[in-house]
């Protein structure tokens, strides 16, 4: 038997990179799949590609109304969530020197409030045996010069991961964490630098990495599927990394 056989899985930022392959993992382990994101030409498209077993809706998660409306049509159409892989998030880095007010409030916005208020607006749908897993990041545990919002943000939601594992524990729902280290996902091409200072970075990140290569989407997203599963039923408020060494090596 597949590990989520019957199992209504939800994956926010579900259209690309590890969102999109974890969506793709867990449809292959036999889960119905809700995944969600803020544009609607990348929903349709991973809604083709994903299948039958998918659904997708668009919802910010940093709007209220629209987790509302979310959650609406989780109920009405499935009645539960058994899995919440609260994934989506973004990365901004910024020197000190560039950091501003927005730049502060907007990434703990996405990254912090984002996840945690679709746990709060979800978890009325949520059962004994359900499982969260947030993405943190390897950085939440590194100084790397330029990320100190971003890796500020990760830290803050690998703090709620052990809150709400205490939190829901009586519930018998189990949170945890996977901290991914650099992976090709197209973040990268977000970030707003030029071909020759994206590659520089990129060389500066390979050197720190200890296997030497960045990993796959689908290697954070196995990750994630075990927390989520029975294998891991003994395991709550943890983090589990998936930087090939780069953050304990």
């Amino acid at each position: 038997m597949k590990r989520f056989e019957d199992k209504v899985v939800v994956v926010t930022g579900g259209t690309t990179g590890i969102g999109f392959a974890a969506a793709q993992a867990f449809v292959a382990e036999g889960a119905t799949v809700v995944i969600t994101g803020t544009n609607a030409e990348r929903l349709e498209k991973a809604q083709r590609a994903l299948g039958d077993k998918a659904q997708a809706v668009k919802a910010d998660q940093t709007d209220p109304a629209a987790l509302n409306e979310l959650a609406a049509i989780l109920e009405k159409t499935h009645g539960r969530v058994d899995v919440l892989f609260a994934n989506a998030g973004v990365t901004w880095p910024a020197p000190i020197e560039h950091i501003d007010a927005g730049h502060v409030r907007d990434q703990f916005v996405l990254n912090f409030e984002g996840p945690l208020f679709t746990v709060q607006t979800l978890l009325p749908l949520m059962g004994k045996g359900a499982a969260i897993v947030f993405t943190t990041s390897c950085l939440d545990q590194m100084g790397m010069p330029g990320m100190g919002v971003y890796a500020a943000t990760k830290a803050a939601l690998r703090s709620l991961t052990r809150t709400l594992a205490a939190e829901l524990k009586e519930r018998g729902i189990r949170v945890n964490a996977v901290a991914p280290g650099p992976v090709q996902t197209p973040i990268y091409s977000k970030l707003g630098l030029n071909d020759a200072d994206l590659e520089e970075m990129t060389q500066g990140i390979l050197g720190k990495i200890p296997m030497g290569r960045f990993g796959g989407a689908e290697e954070v997203a196995s990750a994630a599927l075990y927390l989520a599963s029975p294998q891991a039923s003994f395991i709550t408020g943890e983090e589990l990394f998936v930087d090939g060494g780069m953050a304990t090596v």
